[in-house]
């Protein structure tokens, strides 16, 4: 079990079909805040939802299409973070995350996007790292400015859930940055 230490408390696992119960659990006591912007927490209501996630996961990361780790607050789950939509040919990927209630507004977010910002630019090689957050979800914007990540714009109705359009904000950082 490979386990990444970002400090004192936090650290980050790479997922195995085994962490299934404890993230759905994390999911199911945050579910409403989770899916007023993933519109993927509706769906993930049962152990065999999240197993068939976390191995297509470990798959696609085997595969090098994907990157994600498990947040541990005090050896606990506190919630995910991933590299996704990745172009090997351009050097760059998009940066998703989600974190129980309970462990926001703690820095946890900001600190876990820190190490994996030197992971994507230091070992997977990205020059360009993404993030996409709904125009109305501050808390992630947030997230994305304290770590000097730069609003490359906003995309109107980017993003269809919860049966509306949503405008998103684009962010991106730079491996010279």
């Amino acid at each position: 079990m490979f386990i990444d230490q970002v400090n004192d408390h936090i650290s980050l696992k790479l997922p195995a079909a085994t962490d299934a119960n404890g993230i759905l659990d994390l999911i199911n006591s945050n579910r409403m805040q989770l899916a007023e912007w993933l519109p993927w927490a509706k769906g993930m209501v049962a152990v065999s939802d999240e197993q068939k996630f976390l191995q297509y996961g470990i798959e696609k990361m085997a595969r090098g299409d994907f990157w994600f780790t498990i947040i541990l607050v005090d050896n606990e789950p506190a919630g995910m973070i991933d590299l996704h939509e990745f172009s090997h040919e351009n050097q760059r990927a998009q940066i998703g995350y989600w974190l129980a209630d309970q462990y926001q507004g703690m820095g946890v977010m900001t600190l876990c996007l820190a190490h994996v910002e030197q992971i994507a630019f230091t070992e997977l090689g990205l020059n360009r790292l993404e993030l996409i957050a709904d125009v109305k979800n501050n808390k992630s914007r947030a997230v994305a400015t304290r770590r000097g990540f730069h609003e490359d714009g906003i995309l109107k109705e980017y993003l269809l859930y919860n049966g509306q359009f949503h405008d998103v904000a684009m962010y991106s950082k730079l491996k010279s940055e």
